[in-house]
């Protein structure tokens, strides 16, 4: 049994699979998968969005970032000292609008913010043994 013949019987059962299965992967890609490669999108934009502000606020003398969201999207308004002077994403509306009913006591400085992802630790940090 050569190795073509492997390739061949392994296509044949891939191509079994996808006729018997091939209808209701799609379904289930439009049901649920189209929301959840939007929804994964989004959260990755805010998160750059995010980074970008705090890195332009670490540039800055008395930098802060805050938070808010105006019209159901998050928006990451850039400060030094009390003006602001940057949003990401950029927005058309003025800072005065934007910042109206956003409480700016809320705003983080760039060394607060970064947050660490714990490193998960075992009990044991020594090699397996063999055998």
């Amino acid at each position: 049994m050569g190795r073509t013949s492997k390739i061949a019987k392994a296509a044949g059962q891939g191509a079994k699979l996808a006729v018997k299965y091939g209808p209701q992967a799609k379904i289930v890609w439009d049901k649920g998968g189209k929301q959840a490669a939007s929804a994964a999108t989004k959260r990755a934009r805010s998160l750059n969005n995010r980074r970008k502000a705090f890195a332009h606020a670490g540039g800055v003398i008395d930098g802060s970032v805050l938070k808010i969201a105006p019209q159901g999207s998050t928006v990451y308004v850039v400060f030094t000292g009390d003006l602001p002077i940057a949003a990401y994403p950029s927005q058309e509306l003025p800072f005065p609008i934007l910042l109206q009913h956003a409480d700016l006591d809320r705003r983080v400085r760039p060394e607060d913010g970064r947050r660490s992802i714990p490193r998960i630790r075992h009990k044991e940090s020594r090699p397996r043994q063999l055998g």
